[in-house]
């Protein structure tokens, strides 16, 4: 993880979910800190309290130090024992020590002359090897209970995942040991080199694959089929330098390898090798493949720990650690957290921690920022629907609870916006130069409807609110800047009946299927025009209904719509933002509400009945800030400036739940603020967020490295915003159904 200067240094506001009375309180220089009251120890880093527990939260995403144990005797082997939920290492001068949760560091006393230890999966017993011919049985307290008396030399020891037995690795053998006897039932020395084994894993057995075991010595790696007994295969010379770490990865079903040359290679069982990962530079000291994040870990002697996606070929994160002592070995818990690492100077404990999750990806090979994610935010009886836009002029569609890409669209020119309608099926697509695109979502790929070219454009007519003179000082209206959708649903049992029927024909060109809405509901498309103008179009022809001068005659350049309250909200040229009052059932939609005068150009907005939030930013000064303002006296909050974000914001959305906004930034953090604009909530993340929207149930959707994420932040909110984010909480009922896909035909699926 990238060390922070002075200057970006930003605490985070820490709510854990238990109910043991934390109290929050502000420190001097705007730095929030929780006092755990509990009665379990806390540990101070950072500034920070933590105390090690299973649900505790924290709020960097990627590594997180939680505590280091200095040792005067180096550690040779370290594990943790389930038996005992401890984590248990042996020293050089034989000395053991337990790490158990909530307690310190304990040292026993008594002398452990092992090479390493092995939990077996009979409760309670543990296997003590090495060096040499030494198998002991003992038990969760390290007691001597009964010692094999045919062992070779054992060097590693590995448990199998799918049995009772253990496998051992050593000068030119490799044994699969029964526990339960305490004696070794098959051995293999034919075929194996006369050398010593330095790294071992082992594949559980398959349907149509036994029980292999892998070990390596220099750049070679002998398979053994540990059901027959035998030498399987030999691969010489795997890698030009040596193999010095070594795992299989049962989840992805591959080996993994680490290399004095500083590599990481995932092999598949064939040996082709499914990835590559360069990064460190020095040799790779272990690998740690962390289930509970599906992330693998590896340490390194240039003194990093990184993390690899494997599934996703990516690279997530690096921790540098202290320079002077290199980490020699990971290990942890499955499924669990922490894991541990040790050098020759103590044991150290982290997390991994995933706050935010990779919800779709959307492009496989190509790293094309995302520039504008809408959901669809609708009664329980309509699914979620996320809509994104991508800087290569891609439209997709996605489903919000399984992240299912849908359908797309690839609109040929420049994509300024995008919005979706769901209850009609239609997508609309908004082009540089002004041109609307009426969209199909219910093929893959969406198809082309129709083409409105120069809409809202015409001259100004005199009207009972435009005289001639006023038509004669205002500007041509131009081509259209921005573009929301808007939904009036007088009728929703007919809204529903309707969109239940374009389900039932899905694929089916909805040029030829348009169906009359019911006159109680509307649907329209709203857009803001260069020349300063808005217009309302009809959804399913662009017919123009209504238009009227908006900010001075200045382009608009941003509008978001809010059905639920009836009113729309532009900003323009002019530096003010303008709230609109939507009338679907009056000849006149639209009239003026209010006017937020701003002095400065604003980069995003967003509203909550009578507060509107403004982003701005200067980056000449260096000034990043979102300020709010009533609707009704116009009264400003201003955030502190020691709270604010310390580089470009790139997303503002409401949370109408719990009456906040949340705002993201260049600077890798998102924010939420509360209606007086102050900060109760700060989230790190590993990349740059490129944009933002709110989708309900306490999650967030970011774009960040050209895909979607989801950011669930509810649990980490003070327990009063956490209780309002219940009462609204719900689930959506309906299935997302896959849409129909289309070979060539524009208009027709198959």
């Amino acid at each position: 993880m990238t060390e922070l200067t002075e200057q970006e240094i930003q605490k985070f506001l820490i709510c854990d979910k238990r109910e043991t009375g934390n109290k929050v309180d502000q420190l001097e220089g705007g730095y929030q800190e929780i006092s755990a009251v509990t009665v379990s120890k806390a540990f101070y880093l950072c500034l920070q309290v933590f105390a090690f527990e299973e649900d505790e939260h924290y709020l960097v995403h990627g590594f997180y130090h939680f505590k280091h144990f200095p040792c005067e005797s180096p550690v040779r082997f370290m594990l943790h024992l389930p038996a005992i939920r401890a984590f248990i290492s042996l020293h050089e001068d034989n000395k053991v020590s337990l790490f158990r949760p909530k307690c310190y560091r304990e040292t026993i006393w008594r002398k452990m002359p092992f090479l390493g230890l092995t939990p077996t999966k009979i409760l309670g017993w543990i296997i003590g090897w090495g060096p040499g011919p030494i198998f002991t049985l003992l038990d969760n307290e390290l007691r001597h209970l009964d010692t094999a008396d045919n062992a070779l030399d054992i060097r590693l020891c590995e448990a199998a995942e799918h049995s009772w037995e253990l496998v051992t690795a050593g000068f030119g053998n490799v044994c699969v040991w029964s526990v339960m006897l305490m004696r070794c039932r098959v051995t293999i020395k034919e075929g194996l080199p006369l050398s010593a084994f330095t790294h071992m894993a082992l594949a559980p057995p398959q349907k149509k694959r036994p029980h292999l075991a892998f070990v390596a010595c220099g750049m070679d790696v002998t398979v053994i089929n540990l059901d027959d007994g035998m030498v399987q295969e030999h691969q010489q010379e795997l890698c030009p330098s040596e193999i010095t770490a070594m795992l299989f990865c049962t989840q992805l079903d591959c080996l993994i390898t680490g290399f004095q040359d500083y590599a990481i290679t995932v092999w598949g069982l064939d040996w082709v090798p499914r990835v590559t990962f360069f990064g460190h530079e020095g040799g790779v000291n272990s690998l740690f493949y962390c289930s509970k994040t599906n992330l693998l870990i590896s340490c390194s002697a240039d003194c990093t720990i990184r993390s690899w996606d494997v599934k996703k070929n990516l690279a997530i994160d690096c921790f540098h650690t202290d320079q002077n002592t290199p980490p020699l070995c990971l290990g942890g818990i499955k499924n669990e957290h922490p894991f541990f690492s040790f050098s020759h100077k103590g044991v150290d404990l982290w997390f991994l921690t995933a706050w935010y999750t990779l919800h779709t990806k959307i492009k496989e090979d190509e790293d094309i920022a995302l520039k504008q994610i809408l959901v669809s935010h609708l009664p329980p009886c309509y699914p979620t629907r996320v809509t994104c836009v991508s800087e290569d002029d891609h439209v997709y569609l996605i489903s919000a609870g399984t992240g299912e890409m849908l359908t797309s669209f690839k609109a040929g020119k420049k994509v300024l916006y995008a919005a979706y309608c769901l209850q009609k099926e239609l997508l609309f697509v908004l082009t540089q130069g002004g041109t609307l695109l009426q969209v199909n979502p219910l093929a893959n790929p969406a198809t082309l409807i129709q083409e409105w070219e120069g809409r809202g454009q015409s001259p100004w007519p005199t009207s009972d609110t435009l005289s001639k003179k006023d038509v004669q000082n205002l500007p041509m209206p131009g081509p259209a800047c921005c573009m929301v959708v808007y939904s009036s649903l007088g009728d929703p049992e007919k809204a529903l009946e309707k969109w239940k029927s374009l389900q039932s024909g899905r694929g089916s060109s909805q040029r030829d299927s348009r169906h009359i809405d019911h006159f109680k509901n509307r649907f329209w498309v709203i857009i803001g025009q260069s020349g300063g103008c808005v217009s309302v179009l009809a959804m399913d022809d662009g017919t123009v209904l209504f238009r009227t001068p908006a900010h001075n005659g200045k382009d608009v350049t941003a509008m978001k719509a809010y059905p639920n309250n009836n009113y729309l909200l532009s900003s323009g040229k002019d530096f003010a933002v303008v709230v609109w009052k939507i009338h679907p059932d009056g000849a006149t939609c639209l009239t003026h509400c209010q006017t937020v005068i701003c002095y400065e150009p604003q980069v995003y907005l967003a509203a909550l009945e009578l507060q509107v939030a403004l982003a701005f930013q200067e980056p000449n000064s260096k000034s990043y800030s979102l300020q709010l303002y009533h609707l009704e006296n116009l009264k400003r909050a201003e955030c502190q400036q020691k709270n604010a974000h310390i580089d470009s914001l790139t997303g503002v959305c409401a949370i109408p739940e719990i009456n906040a906004f949340a705002s993201c930034s260049l600077d890798k953090t998102v924010r939420i603020w509360n209606e007086k604009n102050k900060l109760i909530w700060v989230q790190q993340l590993v990349g740059a967020p490129q944009c933002m929207e709110y989708s309900g149930n306490g999650e967030l959707f970011l774009g960040m490295n050209g895909d979607l994420y989801r950011l669930e932040f509810a649990q980490f909110l003070p327990k009063k915003y956490q209780r309002m984010l219940r009462c609204y909480y719900f689930e959506n009922v309906l299935s997302e159904l896959p849409p129909s896909e289309v070979e060539e035909t524009p208009d027709k699926a198959e």
